[in-house]
């Protein structure tokens, strides 16, 4: 009966988690909770002393049980057994609950390891696709800079050579604007040596 009223309550539990208007969060903060209380050193000590009691017990209930049987015949031996079959049945429940739970806990531990592992994963892919981007960025600026310094530093290269080729030319005419009155000289005087000889 205390089995049958157990199974009862962790059905309703489970119903409330499940269908619980707060959804995955509340699921998430009761287990945590739940996981929390099953692992607690008073839990955990209950835990096992109610399995090691259920085990010590069961076989010399079960004893005791059909000693009375063996002894009272009957009615009386026929419910000794029964009560000697409910104790191993809630015994093997028991465990078997226990078992469970434990079950389920390392599972739940296991998936939010995965979950873990899955968002640190994306995280690393998501700074090295970043990083990737940058670097691309910088090198297409950097290009970008020296080809600008080249087209600049060429055409400056022309603008000075050109400007030397003026400065020469213009040169060039001045010596020869301030010669051109020596030259004039030079042929008058030799015009009048000429003339004198």
């Amino acid at each position: 009966m205390n089995a049958r009223l157990f199974m009862l309550g962790l059905g309703i539990a489970l119903g409330y988690v499940v269908g619980a208007r707060d959804g995955r969060e509340r699921y998430d903060q009761m287990k945590g909770k739940a996981t929390q209380l099953w692992e607690s050193p008073r839990v955990s000590k209950a835990r096992t002393s109610v399995e090691d009691y259920a085990r010590t017990q069961a076989p010399i209930l079960r004893d005791k049980a059909e000693a009375v049987a063996k002894a009272t015949p009957g009615f009386v031996a026929g419910t000794a057994k029964d009560v000697a079959e409910t104790t191993r049945e809630v015994a093997e429940s028991a465990t078997g609950t226990a078992r469970e739970f434990a079950e389920t806990a390392i599972t739940s531990a296991k998936d939010l390891v995965e979950t873990a592992k899955g968002s640190a994963k994306d995280l690393a892919d998501r700074a090295t696709t970043s990083a990737r981007d940058v670097v691309g960025r910088v090198t297409h600026t950097a290009s970008d800079v020296r080809d600008n310094a080249t087209h600049t530093a060429a055409e400056l290269r022309e603008r000075g050579e050109s400007a030397i080729d003026r400065a020469f030319t213009t040169a060039g005419k001045a010596r020869d604007e301030a010669l051109a009155p020596l030259d004039d000289d030079d042929e008058s005087e030799n015009d009048v040596t000429t003339s004198k000889k």
